[in-house]
């Protein structure tokens, strides 16, 4: 565990390169804050979002329950239906809407900054933290929290046009609460 607090601490120094021309390769696991992409060279990797976690919509063991159950109290799903089962189907409706939208947000070619920090993953898919800005200039993090699909949670770091990673954080709050308002 100490070994990956300092890897991390490193690796958060690790300048952000940014790739340019990039395209989403649709799958079937693929949520709204962690999908598959190409880069302009032909690369495929998996890109976890700074500071943005949207509902799991594929809940396949107990550590994406217990994630599930988080994410449902941390949204107040929870009573939003009489029963756990509706609630939970309700939590995952969601997790779909942010996986249809990254799809829609993402039909033409965008732009991800990454340090390939690793951000963990479920073991079959390699997975590192990644900035995504969308053909129209929006940052994707941004977007999903705004628009009510992610919460602002997560790792943050020095941003692309160098936000410091607490600033970064503040910002996805801010648009997280204008979203609860709304």
């Amino acid at each position: 565990m100490l070994f990956n607090v300092l890897l991390a601490s490193q690796l958060a120094g690790e300048p952000l390169k940014e790739l340019r021309n990039c395209t989403l390769i649709p799958t079937a696991w693929a949520d709204g804050d962690s999908f598959l992409v190409r880069d302009s060279k032909g690369e495929e990797f998996t890109v976890r979002l700074y500071g943005a976690d949207c509902l799991e919509w594929h809940v396949t063991d107990a550590t994406d329950e217990r994630r599930l159950r988080a994410q449902r109290r941390y949204f107040g799903i929870t009573k939003a239906k009489p029963t756990a089962k509706e609630s939970i189907q309700l939590a995952k409706s969601y997790g779909e809407k942010a996986g249809k939208d990254i799809r829609r947000q993402l039909t033409k070619p965008f732009t991800i900054h990454t340090a390939f920090s690793d951000a963990r993953g479920d073991g079959k898919h390699k997975r590192v933290y990644a900035f995504v800005i969308t053909a129209d200039g929006k940052d994707l993090s941004a977007h999903l929290v705004q628009t009510g699909l992610a919460r602002a949670f997560g790792v943050a770091r020095q941003t692309y046009d160098n936000r410091s990673g607490n600033d970064y954080r503040e910002y996805l709050k801010d648009l997280e609460l204008q979203a609860a308002k709304r």
